[in-house]
């Protein structure tokens, strides 16, 4: 039976028994008193509960209680150490589903989910695993975009499928994980702090220190004037470049391992799988980068026109000057286009072809306007010796090497007698495999 058919035979609001009388259990009245849905509360201490602490007509009682009225399914919403408190419960649990929103308190995947101890200690009950990634403010406030999702998973798949209706009846997005092993990773995702972030924090940290400490040598090389501010404005553009140029090299490696490959049914390496997955946050730091990169040339612009000279300007032609600014401004509008369609709001709005065509085309049209933006800015310093201080080249210089060299991939890329080979493969064409007999022939 289904939720659905459960209301139909009830003919009114289905009893939803909580065990526990914490946080967690307060906030589901009010998706469920929406829902016509009867609450009952389970607390070990139901006199020491204050007045007033849940609404009108819950009726707050012990967890002997709230077991025998309990109708079909029962929140255990307690911590694992007090699981043995439901022990003496266990003949009147037979045939219930327990609905288990408890969170791990560590990272290990080898240990026993609460789930799973919660399964060996009533053997006889259906448990089910879900709610645990919803935080008490959504479920009091509604699903909103970003924290739809509630994953669940069970070893019993009526009880799930009751559990899963129940979620779509709330607002939310149920996913199936399938068994209750699913459980130790469902319980762990609440302790996980934007895990996709690692690698791309780490690699927009790294190049950090060493462009520094470059431009840090040649400002005190070449000037008595030291400001942190000009080093800090042009240590930013370099690795935004890089950035943004990392966000699009994966994919001209992934279209090469297919060429070289001749075909699409092989998985990639796991380094660039992972490259592939960790574009969108590449891509924002870069936008990151390229705005403080403008606030730092404001502020710039403003101590000059305040009267604070930062050391000797050489003025460029009118032309280079409108070129360099055209193009910087014009790629920090492209990399805010792409930083908004980012947002999964933004996205679930946009067609396929609308989603490839502004992360594809407009990102490789903003990685190249920001690399003219940085040619204008400093093309003719290559054939100046005083540009090279101890011997070093300009940091534009090689921040300028692996946005080129991506730029000149998508190109070969692009030509006729390589997209047209791409394509086929991704269509489903495979390159025949060479036999002896034709190696010989």
């Amino acid at each position: 039976k289904n939720l659905h058919q459960l209301l139909r035979k009830w003919g009114g609001g289905p009893l939803i028994s909580i065990i526990g009388s914490g946080d967690f259990s307060r906030v589901p009245l009010h998706p469920f008193a929406g829902l016509w849905f009867r609450v009952m509360v389970g607390s070990r201490n139901p006199t020491g509960v204050a007045v007033g602490s849940f609404p009108d007509g819950v009726e707050v009682v012990s967890h002997r209680e709230v077991v025998q009225a309990a109708e079909r399914v029962v929140f255990v919403a307690m911590f694992p150490e007090y699981y043995h408190t439901l022990v003496g419960l266990r003949e009147q649990l037979v045939g219930k589903v327990l609905v288990d929103v408890s969170n791990a308190t560590r990272m290990d995947l080898r240990r026993e989910s609460n789930a799973e101890k919660m399964a060996e200690l009533f053997p006889q009950s259906r448990v089910v695993k879900g709610f645990n990634v919803v935080s008490a403010w959504d479920l009091q406030t509604g699903a909103h975009d970003g924290s739809k999702q509630v994953l669940v998973c069970s070893d019993c798949p009526e009880s799930k499928a009751l559990v899963l209706d129940l979620t779509r009846r709330l607002g939310f997005s149920p996913v199936d994980l399938g068994g209750l092993c699913a459980s130790r990773e469902i319980e762990e995702v609440p302790l996980l702090l934007f895990p996709s972030w690692g690698g791309p924090a780490h690699g927009h940290l790294s190049p950090f220190p060493l462009l520094l400490s470059l431009l840090v040598s040649e400002e005190r090389f070449s000037s008595t004037n030291f400001h942190w501010c000009m080093v800090m404005n042009q240590t930013l553009p370099s690795i935004s470049l890089v950035l943004l140029a990392l966000v699009y090299l994966p994919g001209l490696l992934a279209a090469g391992v297919q060429l070289w490959r001749g075909t699409k049914y092989q998985r990639f390496p796991a380094w660039l799988d992972v490259w592939l997955c960790r574009r969108k946050e590449l891509g924002l730091l870069s936008f990151l980068c390229a705005l403080l990169h403008t606030v730092y040339s404001l502020c710039l612009a403003l101590r000059r026109a305040a009267g604070s000279t930062l050391g000797t300007i050489e003025h460029q032609s009118v032309w280079r000057s409108d070129l360099f600014l055209t193009c910087g401004i014009l790629g920090l509008g492209v990399l805010s286009l792409l930083a908004v369609s980012s947002l999964p709001s933004v996205g679930k709005m946009l067609s396929w072809r609308e989603f490839t065509f502004v992360q594809s085309g407009l990102g490789f049209t903003a990685l190249t306007l920001s690399t003219m933006h940085t040619l204008f800015f400093g093309w003719d310093l290559v054939f100046h010796p005083s540009a090279y201080p101890y011997y070093m080249p300009p940091v534009h210089m090689l921040a300028l090497v692996l946005p080129c060299l991506v730029l000149v991939g998508r190109v070969m890329v692009a030509l006729p007698c390589v997209s047209r080979r791409l394509t086929r493969i991704r269509r489903g064409w495979e390159r025949k495999p060479q036999t002896n007999k034709n190696l010989m022939e």
